[in-house]
């Protein structure tokens, strides 16, 4: 009897023992198989917000070269920015005896035409600008004309600014076109008219009518 006890203790002890060492087995052989699984099992890739799409340029976000290189054209303007009016008119073939009237000057007992526009502004003294870009080629003071300023662009027409008060340029200074030159004053020749400015515009020594030129192109002047 006691010795069939033994027996089935020691079965019991053998088979305890053997239900733990395959329970491991089976544990490490389902721990090596998802192992395997998970190697196989191809990543996927996310995008990251780094990556951006670039929009596509259009026509009026890039301009053509001819654009960015087209020259810019400069007009003619009046050489002061206040309501001037006109005291005395260029002396022009063309206009009317009435208008021709007004555009001869008295002097030493005699009458020449005039060479230029006079401006007046109320007897006023008034900011004289520059009627195009250019650069200063004369400062002198004339007997007749007085303080007279001339700028000069680069296809040699000129523009003379006369019987000034004050100049704020020197010879050989590039102006901008509506930059200051001086202030109007009076002249001999214009003595009549009080505070004023003489406008005339030459080239190749010849004489244009200011009021002809105003908003026109630089170029085609010349």
């Amino acid at each position: 009897m006691n010795s069939f006890i033994n027996k089935i203790g020691k079965w019991v002890k053998n088979s305890a023992f053997g239900i733990i060492v395959t329970s491991i087995a089976l544990v490490i052989v389902v721990c090596v198989g998802i192992i395997v699984n998970q190697s196989r099992v191809q990543p996927v890739t996310k995008p990251t917000d780094s990556v951006q799409i670039e929009k596509p340029s259009t026509p009026s976000e890039t301009p053509s070269s001819s654009e960015s290189l087209a020259p810019t054209i400069e007009k003619v303007q009046m050489p002061f920015t206040v309501n001037a009016t006109i005291a005395r008119y260029f002396f022009d073939s063309s206009d009317s005896i009435e208008i021709k009237s007004q555009a001869l000057v008295s002097y030493d007992n005699k009458f020449v035409p005039s060479l230029g526009v006079v401006y007046t502004y109320d007897n006023s003294s008034f900011d004289v600008v520059s009627s195009f870009t250019g650069t200063v080629v004369e400062k002198i003071n004339d007997s007749l004309y007085g303080l007279t300023v001339v700028v000069e662009n680069e296809d040699g027409l000129r523009a003379h600014y006369c019987g000034l008060s004050d100049v704020e340029v020197y010879v050989e200074q590039k102006v901008s076109q509506g930059q200051t030159l001086g202030k109007s004053g009076e002249s001999i020749i214009n003595a009549s008219l009080g505070n004023h400015l003489q406008f005339s515009l030459e080239i190749d020594g010849q004489y244009l009518n200011p009021l002809k030129t105003y908003d026109k192109s630089v170029n085609d002047l010349v």
